[in-house]
């Protein structure tokens, strides 16, 4: 079975808006890239991702997609959903069949992970896997099997949203909550949880580069 992770990515000029009075628009910009790296690391290590999707509108994600060997598309900045969208279509035009959306800025998340997500989809023709927001709010990790299974609601208490549209459909539906991918990186508390007081600066300046 081909299993695609698939990441939306904001433009860097808007990365990390909520951040932006403790962090200059270029510190968002290389926090945000930072997250990126981190997680394409992460699901390189993986045994079962079949190919990396990054949709996004930003040049410096496009150039960083091509030097890394991953699959890039290009949206037209209308939100999460409609990137999704595009890469869903991508997907079932090359046969893949099933994705895994994984947002940028979870920090914690691992191949392991990933894996163990991935792995649980084999006992179903069809499913959805979904991992909560740490206030079940949010979707930290939606696997779709096949890609288009449900349409998705990011922005929207998505959480929710996408159980309700599995059980429309009654498409069988596995929730884990996964201490590691409760948390995403939002507010200044989190970001002192990530990078201690005393080091973060240093860690957002090694990736002035980008």
């Amino acid at each position: 079975m081909k299993i695609a992770a698939v990441i939306p990515m904001k433009s860097l000029h808007s990365a990390k808006s909520r951040l932006s009075n403790i962090l200059t628009a270029q510190q968002r910009k290389n926090l945000a890239m930072y997250l990126l790296d981190a997680t394409i690391k992460e699901i390189k290590k993986s045994c079962i991702i079949s190919e990396i999707i990054i949709v996004s509108n930003d040049k410096a994600v496009k150039n960083y997609s091509c030097l890394n060997n991953l699959k890039f598309i290009k949206d037209s900045e209308e939100g999460v959903n409609k990137a999704v969208i595009l890469a869903d279509n991508y997907c079932i035009d090359n046969r893949i069949n099933a994705n895994i959306v994984i947002p940028h800025d979870l920090p914690f998340i691992s191949a392991k992970e990933i894996d163990k997500i991935c792995t649980m989809s084999n006992k179903y023709h069809k499913c959805i896997i979904i991992c909560p927001s740490k206030r079940f709010d949010g979707t930290n990790i939606l696997f779709r099997k096949p890609p288009d299974v449900i349409k998705t609601h990011y922005d929207d208490n998505s959480y929710m949203n996408h159980l309700k549209e599995a059980y429309k459909f009654k498409i069988p539906i596995e929730s884990l909550d996964i201490v590691k991918l409760r948390f995403d990186l939002d507010t200044k508390e989190d970001l002192l949880e990530l990078f201690p007081l005393e080091n973060w600066n240093s860690v957002l300046k090694d990736y002035d580069k980008n």
